[in-house]
């Protein structure tokens, strides 16, 4: 530390973004140094995808919302259901003369990793300086949900589009609210709507995070000059952006049978088959078996991850609450960022917990999530923050 300590000092500003990148690229060896992508994954569907939104695309159809080769022919509303950004962004390089479906796809995912590590260590850098932001970056991309599950034993593209998204949002959002200008109005609202058109799922747990994160913010920094209305706009905007996808989906959801992702009690797509165990949560990563077709592995925090957590509630609770030079305001905004991601995380892992049963009964849109563990990656946000807030 006393070494990034001396970079930073000696006029060297872009010392940490270096940093960040290294970190960055470390996580994505895996898919710099092997061709293709993970075979036996979910990747594999997402190239169809884009071969068929390319070739309808090149045809003309600028959005469509039935893919007309899929089923045998018959034709299946892909497009009408599932969240879009993904497959416009692979487009986007898909179109170029000398990359493919499969690269485009493979660029996705390293735009997801590129994309969490920067907009993390943006958020939390604003919060409590470089060094913080540089742990929470490290927190973040290396958690075993971003860096492995997801991307690599899963293969799943939107998925991973939208965890890179994620603190993106956060912090267009934060810079409004310190800095409120014209363009950080404009970022704001556009990242909000990335963030929701990157996967169908997360955008409601995304939703509800950034949602509660402004409510939390209005109440405990409000600083004379400040305007509330603005941010409030600029996250409705976010919203509104996106109703061209969740408006049909939300009038036509009788024309699809949509109770097929929720199982029966018990079954495979069943929410209470896949709750976690404290002790699984809490334990390291398996090392994985190079020869197996299907290496085993637990869906886990990760030890680093908890354990800075831990500390940063820590010294929440110790009341060692360093002021926060980006939120200059009353004396609640020195506990206040820490205090909602602590509380988040906490309610996140009580959520992957088998003692949530009556609240995944209650709440009719959780059991879409189909896998309580989904909620592993906001979770790693959360603690990310926390382990920014403990260095």
């Amino acid at each position: 530390m006393s070494l990034f300590r001396s970079f930073a000092t000696r006029g060297r500003p872009w010392m940490p973004h270096l940093t960040v990148l290294a970190i960055s690229l470390l996580a994505l060896l895996p898919f710099l140094q092997n061709p293709s992508l993970p075979a036996g994954t979910d990747a594999e569907l997402h190239i169809f995808r884009l071969v068929e939104l390319s070739r309808l695309v090149r045809a003309g159809i600028l959005y469509p919302r039935w893919a007309p080769d899929f089923y045998f022919g018959y034709g299946y509303p892909i497009f009408n259901y599932y969240a879009p950004l993904a497959y416009y962004a692979g487009l986007a390089l898909d179109l170029l003369p000398v990359i493919g479906p499969v690269a485009a796809v493979k660029g996705i995912f390293i735009f997801s990793i590129l994309l969490g590590g920067w907009g993390m260590f943006g958020f939390v850098r604003d919060l409590w300086g470089d060094r913080a932001g540089t742990v929470a970056a490290a927190a973040y991309l290396y958690a075993p949900y971003l860096q492995y599950i997801d991307p690599l034993a899963r293969g799943v593209l939107a998925e991973s589009l939208a965890m890179g998204l994620l603190p993106c949002g956060l912090w267009a959002l934060a810079r409004l609210w310190r800095r409120p200008s014209r363009p950080a109005f404009i970022a704001a609202s556009l990242v909000t709507a990335a963030a929701l058109l990157a996967h169908n799922l997360m955008a409601m747990i995304f939703g509800g995070l950034i949602g509660g994160w402004l409510v939390w913010v209005l109440l405990f920094e409000q600083v004379e000059g400040r305007r509330p209305g603005r941010l409030l706009l600029a996250f409705a905007l976010g919203i509104g952006l996106t109703a061209f996808f969740w408006l049909p989906v939300g009038l036509e959801r009788q024309a699809v049978n949509l109770s097929t992702l929720v199982g029966e009690r018990g079954s495979h797509f069943s929410y209470d088959s896949h709750f976690l165990s404290p002790a699984e949560l809490l334990a390291p990563s398996l090392w994985l078996d190079w020869g197996a077709t299907e290496p085993a592995y637990r869906f886990n925090l990760g030890p680093a991850q908890w354990i800075l957590g831990a500390l940063g509630l820590l010294l929440l609770a110790a009341q060692r609450l360093p002021i926060a030079p980006a939120w200059p305001g009353n004396a609640a905004a020195r506990w206040s960022q820490p205090l909602f991601f602590g509380l988040s995380a906490l309610g996140l892992i009580g959520l992957m917990l088998p003692l949530s049963d009556a609240v995944w009964s209650a709440v009719s849109l959780l059991p879409f999530l189909q896998f309580p563990w989904r909620l592993l990656g906001p979770a790693a946000a959360c603690l990310a923050v926390l382990a920014g807030f403990a260095a």
